[in-house]
């Protein structure tokens, strides 16, 4: 059986439209192979036509079949494929870790999308996936960011303000020296 071949970017490419980015073309730079292609797809779309779950038992329901489904199937979950499989969207999943659908929901969906979070990390830490698009997950999906620790230094690094005459003691004072020896050098 002969392999199929993959679609390179060359063999896919659209002629040239004026204006906007081909480097954001998912077409144009896709390295998958039909059959992969395929199976994305099926992936994505089995959820598709699930009904909205209505309660906290429903919602746990679908999550547990989610991640089970994807166990046995060794597909990787996603934000996009968990939202679908409760049956809404990304949007809508996202108000109710924010609490709109109460604290129940709320800690279930924070807890499935830590599950998410746990296993990006894993895959990344493995070098199984790019560390930009860990990165980009990690920062649009599970909260994390970019932190700089800001450290405030007094206006003064030599301590309390002091004039030109106590300026010039401390630093006589610090060499050795005294009034007298600093005339003489004069």
């Amino acid at each position: 059986m002969a392999e199929e071949k993959s679609v390179t970017p060359a063999e896919n490419r659209k002629p040239k439209r004026k204006g906007g980015s081909g480097t954001a073309s998912v077409t144009e730079h896709c390295t998958a192979k039909r059959e992969e292609i395929s199976q994305i797809i099926q992936e994505s779309y089995q959820f598709f036509n699930l009904p909205k779950v209505q309660t906290d038992e429903e919602c746990a329901e679908r999550l547990n079949s989610y991640f089970q489904l994807c166990a046995e199937r060794g597909q990787i979950p996603t934000v996009e494929d968990m939202a679908l499989a409760l049956g809404t969207i990304r949007q809508t999943l996202w108000e109710w870790e924010q609490g709109s659908k109460g604290p129940v929901r709320r800690d279930m969906v924070k807890k499935a999308k830590e599950i998410l979070a746990g296993i990006d990390a894993k895959l990344v830490s493995q070098g199984k996936i790019p560390q930009v698009t860990y990165i980009f997950r990690a920062k649009n999906f599970f909260g994390m960011r970019d932190q700089q620790e800001v450290v405030l230094t007094p206006n003064n690094p030599l301590g309390d303000p002091q004039n030109a005459e106590q300026l010039q003691q401390k630093y006589l004072d610090a060499a050795g020296l005294t009034e007298s020896d600093k005339t003489e050098s004069d």
